[in-house]
């Protein structure tokens, strides 16, 4: 996926829920607050899920360089 798309999916989803999987088996769900040029991602209300557990985490900010895949939700 090229990165112009990307973005433009990003755009589409700001202050819609999305699905992050991370490097280390960790999926994270929450709303979009905010992004910037290097998918450097913020999230509010926040849920991490690994291995049958939930962690509530608030609002957090997410590396790029951390990021595997980016869904959004429905």
């Amino acid at each position: 996926m090229s990165i112009d798309v990307t973005v433009q999916v990003l755009k589409e989803n700001v202050g819609k829920n999305i699905m992050i999987k991370l490097k280390g088996d960790k999926v994270i769900r929450g709303i979009l607050a905010k992004f910037d040029q290097h998918m450097n991602l913020v999230l509010n209300d926040a849920t991490e899920y690994k291995g049958g557990d939930q962690t509530q985490m608030g609002n957090i900010l997410l590396k790029g360089d951390n990021i595997i895949i980016i869904s959004p939700q429905e």
